[in-house]
């Protein structure tokens, strides 16, 4: 015979599980709601002996309660969660051999089945129950249920934006107000069982006014999907409460956000905006359907009458033997929804970040093992043969490692649909965004980085870049500007283009600006690249005046601060009248970099090979010296400068003589550089490690990374070298 404490025990792990369902799930999954309902009747059967009377009545006003969603007659599941947040009160006192003292009489009130004709008033009556927070202290059991909470309804925040946005160009398709709704559902649902009263109170108003217009009842138009978007930027500051109470270990302190005028609005939107309309009932569906006649509903109608605790679909399946499943289909026929997505599994980052970090250190190991092996002068064929095994197990795991990192950048094109839709109608502008490349996998922390640099960018080609629908019309061009954005990848790195049809750069507007501000001088001579990379420096601006979007000239500078963060490249393509295009070029993780191994003197160092155009042996011919611009070389017809690592690191070369070396031709911004090196050893992949604080900004150099045999090869940064070569 079973132990009773194993038995609560159990009981208390199926009614965890049991609420971590309950408070994702809608009531038209059918298979979970059976799922849970099969739970409950299984606990009933199992919890006889080890519980009292009360937990009992509560467990069997559940199962009934749930029958009735399952049937399609109910379908608030709130009282559900407030009956499994009772019993998992119940069990912990229970588990302690203390008597339980809590009063049910409220939970068991709300799962009573209301009658058809009742459901309403029911639905009512929790509604208008008065919205406050209280602060309380949480158990440790309910912190996980919360941090979960805050991430998925933050992406349910982020593609009801994204889905509004769509709902504006289709007001009437169904499918996209089905996609709307079902994530404020959800929230819905979450948030009462987490008993956050006001984002359960909003998104429930919110819920509303979208399920009236799936219904049919009101029209979408720009004042409801405006008002839709108020309540998805206050649910965020509610979400951040919460996120805020969870670091202190108590729930959500929202007392400074109101949202009662808010709601107000929804609602009286909702009502003004109703129309008269009378859905089919159940009844007449499945007569429609050919699977039930109207003599059958009629005395359908009259058993209910005469038993009206009973309900309509329960008597159709007992009475009348119309299958289970045609009652259920006819009570979902217009709540059908878009198929479910790709089930994603969520991984703590702090753990991945361990992960990254140990398989790097597998890869150092796997490479100073090599290096012993090669010492041995060939003689330990076997242990090469091992050490080959194992080099392809590394290879198969850093792989597996990266790819866990990567994260579709379609989660941030997404921000920019709001931005775009903001910005364009601050701006007065009719503007579409056009994306391409949204599954492109990119690590997850150039992603977070790469966002402030985008939104810059995208406010000013709004701004600055397109023109007027006035402007448009003189010039033939469509009186909706188009900002596209596209991602791909090319070369091993993952290159964004964000690109507008606007009226282009104006080289004479910036040239004159740049000479003003003293950036170049008035006889300088420079191509457009050239050109066009003066409105990175800070301070730069040719708007003629200030708006609330842009022209203090702090955003180019920022976006260049943030790619050259990252690594990466940004190059500029515009012609006058046509538009512009900023193509970003980025590593796909910051953790690790491919780079080429060179050696100068004594010391080695690690060329990006994201910069490499060439490597070649000079010709004594080929070398070059001019007055103010030093050491030249002769590649491809062009005259390159020259950079001696050696005088920059105070490090002394085998020979001195150009001719003598290996030159390496990088590129930067369209600039090209001759690096002088004494040898080349190899191409791989290396593990981008911090030189510490002491060492950080330093001009020149992007980090460090440690070879085979222990010691450390630093890693240049092409942008800060050419800077550097500049002073010396």
């Amino acid at each position: 015979m079973e132990n009773p404490s194993d038995t609560l025990q159990n009981l208390r792990t199926s009614l965890d599980d049991v609420a971590a369902v309950i408070c994702r799930m809608c009531n038209d999954d059918i298979p979970g709601l059976g799922r849970i309902l099969n739970v409950y009747e299984n606990l009933e059967r199992e919890s006889q002996s080890c519980v009292d009377h009360e937990f009992l009545s509560v467990l069997n006003l559940s199962r009934r309660y749930m029958e009735g969603v399952v049937l399609g007659d109910i379908e608030d599941m709130e009282p559900l969660k407030d009956g499994v947040v009772m019993m998992r009160a119940m069990t912990r006192v229970f588990m302690k051999g203390e008597t339980f003292t809590f009063e049910t009489d409220e939970v068991k009130e709300h799962l009573k089945i209301p009658l058809q004709n009742d459901s309403d008033t029911h639905n009512n009556q929790k509604k208008k129950q008065p919205v406050s927070t209280s602060v309380r202290s949480l158990e440790e059991e309910d912190l996980e249920i919360l941090g979960d909470f805050i991430i998925e309804s933050r992406e349910n925040l982020e593609t009801i934006e994204l889905n509004l946005i769509d709902l504006e160009e289709s007001p009437e398709d169904k499918e996209i107000i089905n996609a709307i709704f079902r994530p404020f559902h959800t929230l819905k649902g979450i948030s009462g069982f987490l008993d956050l009263r006001k984002i359960n109170v909003l998104s429930h108003a919110t819920e509303n006014l979208l399920d009236s217009a799936r219904t049919g009842k009101c029209v979408i138009d720009q004042l409801i999907t405006d008002v839709i978007l108020q309540a998805v930027d206050v649910l965020k500051k509610l979400i951040d409460c919460v996120e805020d109470g969870l670091k202190n270990g108590h729930t959500a302190d929202d007392h400074a956000i109101d949202i009662e005028y808010l709601t107000q609005k929804i609602e009286t939107i909702n009502e003004s905006r109703a129309v008269s309309d009378t859905p089919k009932m159940m009844g007449e569906i499945l007569i429609d359907r050919g699977v039930l006649k109207e003599k059958q509903l009629a005395e359908a109608l009259e058993i209910q009458e005469e038993n009206p605790e009973r309900r309509l679909g329960e008597i159709l399946v007992e009475e009348e033997g119309i299958e289970t499943k045609e009652v259920i289909s006819a009570l979902r026929e217009q709540k059908r929804g878009r198929g479910q997505g790709v089930f994603q599994v969520k991984v703590d980052t702090n753990k991945l970040d361990n992960l990254v970090d140990l398989t790097g250190e597998l890869v150092i190991a796997q490479s100073m093992l090599r290096q012993d092996a090669y010492s041995k002068d060939g003689t330990g064929q076997k242990m090469m043969q091992n050490l080959n095994h194992l080099g392809q197990i590394v290879s198969n795991i850093q792989k597996i490692a990266m790819s866990m990192r990567m994260v579709p950048i379609g989660n941030t094109f997404q921000k920019m649909v709001r931005l775009v839709r903001d910005v364009a109608r601050s701006c007065k502008k009719d503007v579409a965004l056009v994306m391409s490349g949204e599954d492109t996998e990119i690590d997850r922390n150039v992603v977070e980085a790469l966002y402030e640099p985008m939104v810059h960018m995208i406010r000013n080609s709004i701004d600055h870049g397109l023109e007027t629908a006035v402007e448009r019309g003189k010039s033939g061009k469509p009186e909706k500007g188009t900002v596209s954005l596209k991602a791909y990848h090319k070369g091993g790195h993952i290159v964004i283009e964000i690109s507008d049809d606007g009226k282009g750069l104006n080289t004479l507007r910036i040239l004159e600006k740049a000479m003003s501000l003293g950036l170049i001088d008035s006889n300088a001579d420079l191509s457009d690249a050239e050109i066009f990379q003066l409105i990175m420096k800070p301070g730069f601006s040719t708007a003629k005046s200030i708006t609330g979007i842009s022209g203090r000239g702090v955003g180019m500078d920022v976006v260049k601060k943030a790619i050259d963060n990252l690594n990466g490249r940004l190059a500029i393509y515009s012609e006058e009248g046509k538009g512009s295009t900023f193509v970003i070029t980025l590593p796909l993780t910051l953790a690790i970099i491919e780079g080429m191994l060179v050696r100068v003197g004594h010391e080695r160092f690690i060329v990006p090979t994201m910069a490499i155009l060439e490597s070649f042996k000079p010709r004594k011919e080929d070398y070059f010296t001019l007055e103010g611009k030093g050491e030249m070389l002769m590649f491809r017809k062009s005259l390159v400068p020259v950079i001696r690592l050696s005088r920059i690191c105070n490090v002394s070369m085998d020979h001195c003589e150009i001719w003598n070396n290996i030159a390496i031709v990088v590129e930067n911004n369209k600039e090209q550089r001759c690096i002088l090196i004494d040898e080349l050893l190899g191409k791989e992949e290396y593990v981008i490690k911090s030189l510490g604080e002491s060492l950080e900004g330093i001009k020149g150099l992007a980090g460090g990374a440690i070879m085979g045999d222990g010691k450390v090869g630093l890693i240049l940064d092409i942008a800060g070298l050419f800077e550097v070569a500049l002073t010396l």
